[in-house]
């Protein structure tokens, strides 16, 4: 008769071993998890918020103002956002952002860029306001 012993272990044994493995592996990934929501060694955060310097957005009129893709570490093609500048401190907005962003979060490859956004002088600051929808004429005639 031949025998019916297909190895040393059990059903049993093996359905153990696989359960043992699956809440070990669950175990490591909520570490994983946990250790990369804890702040930093220093204790601090890792996203801040930061105040633009007030000559960026200083205008007197409209046209003063510029519309830019970032004024923030990311682009708004990546998750960031559009704002409005004065139009003559483009440089100074991109040291400006060299420098505190240079230990850049990871930014989402999303676009969030508005196609309805313009740049309007406000109270001494240059900012942002959702353009006029066209009228019925304007469209007519492009």
């Amino acid at each position: 008769m031949p025998s019916t012993d297909h190895g040393s272990r059990s059903r049993s044994e093996t359905g153990l071993g696989w359960t043992l493995a699956t809440l070990v592996a669950i175990a490591l990934s909520g570490l994983c998890v946990a250790a990369a929501l804890m702040p930093d060694d220093t204790g601090h955060a890792r996203a801040r918020r930061v105040a633009l310097p007030a000559e960026l957005s200083a205008c007197m009129t409209d046209a003063d103002c510029l519309l830019v893709d970032r004024i923030g570490c990311c682009s708004c093609q990546t998750g960031g956002a559009r704002w409005a500048i004065n139009a003559t401190q483009t440089d100074a907005l991109r040291l400006f952002l060299k420098h505190t962003c240079r230990n850049q979060p990871a930014c989402l490859q999303i676009d969030v860029c508005r196609s309805d956004l313009v740049a309007a002088c406000r109270d001494g600051r240059c900012a942002v306001e959702i353009a006029p929808a066209p009228t019925i004429d304007e469209a007519a005639h492009g």
